[in-house]
């Protein structure tokens, strides 16, 4: 989670009114007022750094050290808590580090309320890894934190030219480019001659590299629902636009082409 100008105006303005509210028990003279006014930022401080200011420290401090993998959400759950109208979910995450099993772990973090559906159960989330406690994660929002050649475990390693998180981990970057051209090639050829019909998304998994900007090339596994013929599961790969990311999601209806002669080849209409 990112500070954002609404926080830090609240921040300022919660800090003035603290120093003022000191100085009014101060001035009473009351040592009873003086305890209790600790004891009460005591406690909202402490609330302050487990919800907002620690996190947001780890974040930081992950975005130049931590190790960048996916990790697929298992449960999301919100927890009642909200941040500049933003809520708090807790999320259990299998979690795939570079190298090594699989594992799970629980955490709490603060997302944007437009873009809750990312995190809905069986997607596919960009994380950052403590190299020193595993248990220790963060959301890699823009999926281009962790440090060039951090690998949990230590055999594996990685530099800035190549893939750094999901299934193309490790690959070179000029060889990943060349591989989304050819398949790009691929699904114009299918878009051209294709039958179109709806789709279910069952699974989407970022392939940890971005085009044009911020557009993820992902790959998704759909349930394609043609209108005459009985459906069938398909794997595609594309470049979706950043702004339509939340109607790729798990469950999300889309729309795709494929060669009825061929179920493998299938494309993603539009996005």
């Amino acid at each position: 989670m990112k500070m954002n100008w609404g926080m830090i105006i609240g921040l300022i303005g919660g800090g003035i009114g603290l120093i003022v509210g000191f100085a009014a028990v101060i001035s009473t003279g009351s040592w009873f007022a003086l305890i209790i006014m600790i004891a009460v930022v005591g406690f909202t401080g402490s609330i302050f750094w487990k919800v907002l200011f620690g996190p947001m420290f780890l974040s930081r401090r992950l975005e130049k050290s931590g190790i960048a993998t996916n990790a697929k959400v298992v449960e999301m759950s919100d927890t009642g808590v909200t941040l500049n109208n933003q809520p708090q979910v807790k999320l259990l995450l299998e979690v795939t580090p570079p190298n090594g099993s699989a594992y799970m772990v629980e955490t709490k973090q603060v997302i944007s309320r437009l873009q809750t559906s990312m995190y809905m159960p069986g997607n596919m989330i960009p994380v950052l890894i403590d190299p020193n406690d595993k248990d220790k994660i963060v959301i890699n929002y823009d999926g281009t934190g962790g440090a060039a050649g951090q690998s949990y475990g230590g055999s594996q390693q990685y530099s800035a030219n190549t893939v750094p998180t999901g299934p193309w981990a490790g690959m070179n970057q000029a060889e990943a480019e060349k591989k989304l051209v050819d398949i790009d090639a691929k699904n114009k050829e299918v878009f051209a001659y294709g039958r179109s019909c709806k789709a279910i998304v069952t699974k989407y998994t970022w392939l940890g590299i971005y085009v044009n900007g911020n557009n993820p090339a992902v790959e998704f596994e759909v349930q394609v629902l043609p209108a005459d013929t009985p459906a069938f599961p398909a794997k595609v790969i594309g470049v979706i636009q950043e702004t339509a990311i939340p109607k790729y999601q798990v469950g999300e209806e889309i729309y795709v082409k494929y060669d009825p002669n061929n179920l493998s080849k299938i494309t993603i209409e539009h996005s």
